[in-house]
C-alpha cells in the first residue's frame, strides 16, 4: 500500500513480522485502518488489539463492531465479525479465510482470492468506509 490499507479480521495474534511491516507503513504516511473482533463480544478470548502493539495502535485506526450493533439470535447469541479481507489503496483487494495470525500465516490451508484492478478493491473499501459513516463499525 502507498496510500490507504483496510485490513479486516476475526483474530489477529502472533504477527510481528505483519507488524513491522505495516509499521513501516504507517510511519511512511500509509494510512492504516483495522477492523477487529472484539473480546467484548465474546466470539475470541485474545482481543486483537493487543496483537498489533502500542506503537501501531498509537498511529493507526482501529475499529471493532460494538456488541450493541449486532444482529442476535431468539437465545441472545451476538452475530460475529467474521469477515477476512485486506484492500491496498483501493485497487488491490485480498479476500481470504486466513485469519491474522502465526498459525494461519505459517500452517494453516488457507484460500484467498487476490483481486487487482477492477471495480471490486473500490467497492470494498467504499463498503467498509459506509459501515463507519452509519456507526455500525466504531472507532477504539
Amino acid at each position: 500500500a502507498q496510500h490507504t490499507l483496510h485490513i479486516m479480521t476475526f483474530a489477529a495474534y502472533k504477527i510481528p513480522i505483519l507488524n513491522e511491516a505495516m509499521l513501516r507503513a504507517a510511519r511512511s504516511g500509509v494510512e492504516i485502518n483495522l477492523i477487529f473482533e472484539t473480546a467484548d463480544a465474546g466470539k475470541v478470548s485474545f482481543a486483537a488489539t493487543r496483537a498489533v502493539g502500542e506503537d501501531l495502535e498509537a498511529i493507526c485506526n482501529i475499529y471493532i463492531w460494538p456488541p450493541e450493533e449486532r444482529p442476535k439470535d431468539p437465545a441472545g447469541r451476538y452475530g460475529s465479525l467474521h469477515a477476512k479481507c485486506a484492500v491496498a489503496d483501493a485497487d488491490t483487494v485480498l479476500i481470504s479465510s486466513a485469519n491474522l495470525t502465526e498459525y494461519a500465516l505459517a500452517l494453516n490451508m488457507e484460500l484467498g482470492l487476490l483481486v487487482r484492478g477492477g471495480e471490486l478493491p473500490s467497492q470494498v473499501v467504499a463498503h467498509l468506509r459506509q459501515l463507519i459513516e452509519d456507526k455500525v463499525l466504531t472507532r477504539l
